[in-house]
């Protein structure tokens, strides 16, 4: 009896016109989203290129030892998932914003908006007057009158209805799919379908929960014109006003400075108070050098210090290395005054740099505890969950910024010891060897951009999984206690 009446709804949903309407919607849009996402994803991974290739080029014909530290830029690559999920964009990602800058006023439809917006409304609509209707048309007392239990024919709705529900869904998914294995520009792996395998089953688990709670509100409702308008209150207060209202009440209960402050206050002391403190234990040193080397450092001094401090002229800086090359003494205070200039400046540097990371410290820390309170009140809402463990799982949200940021750090360990062995080879090569000299790092180690494991997405997503299937639990337990009272008198 129960594959009956499973049998019964599914027909009777795939029979009627919120069936066609839903499936003809799904396809149309996710073949449309896959489409237009391929084609920007395409020219954000042309966009990418063009950078790696425009710093290579620009590094070997400018790497200057005080400007390397701002050309070395880790570029991240397109998300692979980005077909099908927009996600947050990197800055270094928007260049086309001046070819097209509608989709900032328009955001372009993709994954998430298909699930969370279109299959929750369309699993509301399946559900509202899944009892309502029956009660009013009067075939709910002839079901019931059968002696099957109460909890069976509310499973079997569920299953039925989810069932029917399913059909556009997978269907839609199965056009983008194809569209994607048979594009080349798009080189998914295994773990990338196994990624794409599980985001269809977080929606799945989304979509049902949305089934059952339009389930739950038929089966408090007498009849189906409150039951859908109850719906479409409890849909836009969990879709739209949760989501949007957790960040700004975070704000409220936990505030912090104004970050464009905090970060003007930053560049102060990495800029101008660093050059004053830089200039200041430079004059010590010329001062020290003064007293102790005498005519020698007049020499120096007239020579405008070989270019080691300050700006030189090309013939003193020659005149510089062939002093250097015929008198050893004069070498010698050379490369000593190179060494604690360098100090100086190392010592300003470091001074300065730890005051800034206390202060960046201090507004990240603030910044995360703000945006833990608002996650976690977000949680609230079933479309949060859902958009945590999609973005997660595909490298689209919050968590890939700092998976990058992680990767960058990594990259920062090879990269700047390697750049220190470089200056130190080429200052025992050349004597007046400074800040503005170019520097050869053509052999440097590449940035090389790797994907999350899979096993530490699911760590991440798995709370928020849990959180939808609870929402399910939560959504049948309400309807079957709602549909135990129910009278079909």
């Amino acid at each position: 009896m129960l594959s009956a009446i499973i049998s019964r709804e599914c027909l009777s949903n795939i029979l009627n016109l919120r069936f066609i309407v839903g499936l003809v919607l799904c396809v149309i849009i996710s073949v449309a989203c896959v489409m237009i996402l391929t084609h920007d994803y395409q020219q954000e991974m042309a966009d990418y290129n063009l950078r790696v290739n425009l710093q290579d080029e620009f590094l070997s014909k400018y790497a200057h030892r005080n400007r390397i530290g701002g050309m070395i830029t880790s570029q991240k690559p397109p998300e692979r998932f980005r077909p099908l999920i927009i996600g947050i964009p990197r800055e270094a990602n928007l260049g086309s914003f001046d070819d097209n800058p509608l989709p900032v006023l328009f955001p372009p439809l993709d994954f998430l908006f298909i699930v969370t917006i279109i299959m929750s409304l369309l699993a509301m609509l399946f559900s509202y007057d899944a009892i309502t209707g029956e009660r009013q048309r009067g075939t709910l007392r002839l079901v019931i009158s059968n002696s099957i239990p109460r909890a069976k024919i509310l499973l079997a709705k569920f299953i039925g209805g989810t069932a029917s529900l399913l059909i556009p869904f997978i269907l839609s998914l199965l056009a983008g799919a194809l569209y994607i294995s048979i594009n080349p520009a798009i080189q998914w792996d295994g773990s990338a379908w196994a990624e794409f395998s599980l985001l269809i089953a977080a929606s799945v688990t989304f979509i049902s929960l949305f089934y059952l709670l339009g389930l739950m509100v038929s089966t408090f409702s007498r009849y189906s014109s409150t039951s859908i308008l109850t719906c479409l209150f409890l849909w836009v207060l969990l879709i739209l006003v949760i989501p949007n209202m957790c960040p700004f009440i975070s704000a409220q209960l936990y505030r912090i400075p104004s970050i464009n402050k905090i970060e003007r206050q930053v560049e102060h002391l990495l800029d101008t108070e660093r050059d004053e403190l830089g200039r200041k234990f430079s004059r010590e040193v010329l001062k020290k050098f003064a007293t102790q080397y005498g005519v020698i450092y007049s020499e120096f001094e007239s020579l405008e210090f070989g270019g080691l401090w300050g700006r030189c002229s090309p013939e003193n800086r020659k005149a510089t290395q062939q002093r250097a090359a015929a008198d050893p003494e004069f070498k010698a205070m050379v490369d000593a005054f190179r060494e604690q200039i360098n100090q100086a400046w190392t010592k300003a540097n470091r001074i300065q740099r730890e005051k800034a990371e206390k202060i960046s410290h201090d507004r990240d820390t603030k910044v995360a505890a703000q945006n833990k309170i608002a996650k976690n009140l977000t949680c609230i809402s079933p479309c949060a969950n859902f958009i945590y463990v999609a973005t997660d799982l595909t490298g689209t949200g919050l968590r890939s910024f700092d998976y990058f940021d992680w990767l960058d750090g990594e990259y920062g360990k090879m990269f700047w010891p390697y750049l220190q062995r470089k200056v130190q080879d080429a200052m025992k090569k050349d004597p007046t060897f400074e800040t503005n000299s170019f520097l050869d790092i053509s052999d440097r180690p590449r940035f090389v951009f790797k994907e999350e494991p899979l096993r530490d997405k699911l760590d991440a997503v798995l709370p928020y999984w849990g959180i939808l299937v609870l929402f399910n639990v939560v959504f049948f337990v309400a309807a079957f206690a709602g549909f135990m009272r129910y009278d079909v008198r």
